[in-house]
């Protein structure tokens, strides 16, 4: 069993490090590593956000839609997105459009958190509410 602090830290650790071996690593081999610990730091995180989600998913009556798989993965694409142009190309156009796509990528990942993390507060503060006026009936 791992202690709490670290459980909760690695899926960002695995972000991080799959992250700088794209960036750092010039062999084929360290850059699929990198892209592996990568995407497996991605999944980790939309499996843990999903199991504690606690807001009702709406489904927009848009023309278009995302698949809900694919909607959560994007932040993760827009950050790969940016991640491999940094490390592939050495243009000021392509450093720009990296940097957008990296802003784009961990704005959405907050935004995410925030909302996810208010709709939890909430769900908790219910259930808060309901677990204390049993206690006063039962009395």
């Amino acid at each position: 069993m791992i202690i709490k602090p670290i459980y909760e830290i690695l899926p960002s650790l695995y972000l991080a490090a799959g992250s700088s071996s794209v960036l750092w690593i010039d062999s084929n081999l360290g850059i699929a590593g990198g892209a592996l610990l990568f995407c497996l730091g991605a999944l980790i995180w939309v499996m843990r956000s999903n199991f504690r989600r606690h807001d009702q998913v709406v489904h927009s009556r848009k023309r278009f839609t995302i698949p809900e798989s694919l909607y959560e993965f994007m932040p993760f694409f827009f950050i790969a997105v940016a991640l491999s142009l940094a490390s592939t190309q050495s243009t000021l156009l392509a450093y720009g459009i990296a940097m957008l796509c990296m802003y784009r990528g961990c704005s959405l990942l907050y935004l995410r958190h925030k909302y996810r993390q208010h709709a939890w507060q909430k769900a908790q503060t219910t259930t808060a509410a309901a677990q204390s006026s049993k206690h006063h009936t039962v009395d």
